[in-house]
């Protein structure tokens, strides 16, 4: 007996064997919105052959592809929509575009047209990509609204981060507002590396927001990256590939899994060749982790 209860305990005391990571992997479609403008259906069928299951996807794309992402054999989780539907903010937001050389809104769509068009699709969760300067004002009662029209939609809102989240200290941050602020049943989708290129750990955001974040953007950060002055100016060479830069995503995911997270989602804002090669080194390099 006593030899027996020496082998237990010396097996209890060994590490646990590592696991791979074997979490279906999704895809942003801003990655690839070069070839997907040009050669959709082909784009959709190299994002699957890149080993990618899962989409996030906007409206215009369900709208006009829906057929060519279904033969693709992939699924939309997300659909990204933007903020002027919840806030009312469609000045900004068309001015906003006309800067870039973008559209201005079509229609000005409302939040119940998009409940109802994922709901058509079996999408899960509905979220915004960003917000402009106006809107960061004050957005907690228009989101919360929104969450509430959500739930009985029968689908999750979510918030999307950048970089202007994490300025100030601790428990003044618009990170740390949105946690106390919002409607609990918002969900969190956590960009890493815009929170680890303001000094920000991924992991103790993950850690804060456990059981209320849902959802990952991966991309990794350019080695001796300084936090940013603005959004703005963070240039296309900080963006690296999931494992061709200083982000430790053994740690995020371990850390991910203890959260409750559910979906993780590429993004590349840019890519140094070919996104859909980018694309296919970022998902081998999430598959070669041992956690």
């Amino acid at each position: 007996m006593t030899t027996r209860r020496n082998t237990l305990a010396a097996l209890a005391a060994l590490p646990l064997a590592a696991k791979p990571f074997t979490r279906p992997i999704g895809l942003n479609l801003y990655t690839v919105r070069t070839p997907l403008a040009s050669q959709p259906a082909a784009t959709y069928k190299g994002i699957k052959a890149a080993g990618v299951e899962l989409l996030e996807v906007r409206s215009v794309q369900l709208l006009q592809h829906a057929a060519m992402i279904a033969d693709a054999g992939l699924k939309p989780v997300h659909l990204f929509i933007d903020s002027a539907i919840i806030t009312g903010a469609w000045d900004e937001w068309d001015a906003f575009m006309r800067a870039r050389g973008g559209p201005a809104s079509s229609g000005r769509p409302s939040l119940e047209s998009m409940i109802e068009l994922a709901q058509k699709h079996r999408i899960q969760r509905i979220g915004t990509s960003m917000l402009l300067p106006k809107e960061r004002e004050a957005p907690f009662e228009a989101y919360n609204r929104a969450a509430e029209l959500c739930a009985k939609g029968g689908v999750e809102l979510y918030y999307h981060n950048h970089a202007f989240e994490f300025a100030g200290a601790k428990g003044a941050r618009f990170i740390d507002k949105l946690h106390s602020q919002l409607d609990k049943r918002i969900r969190l989708e956590l960009d890493v590396f815009w929170a680890a290129i303001t000094g920000t750990s991924p992991v103790d955001i993950l850690s804060q927001w456990k059981g209320r974040v849902k959802s990952l953007h991966l991309k990794d950060l350019a080695p001796n990256t300084p936090p940013p002055t603005s959004e703005a100016a963070v240039k296309p060479d900080m963006f690296r590939e999931i494992g061709a830069g200083t982000l430790d995503f053994k740690a995020i995911l371990n850390a991910a899994a203890k959260a409750g997270v559910e979906h993780y989602l590429i993004e590349l804002d840019y890519s140094p060749g070919d996104p859909l090669v980018s694309v296919a080194n970022c998902v081998k390099a999430l598959r070669a982790l041992s956690l």
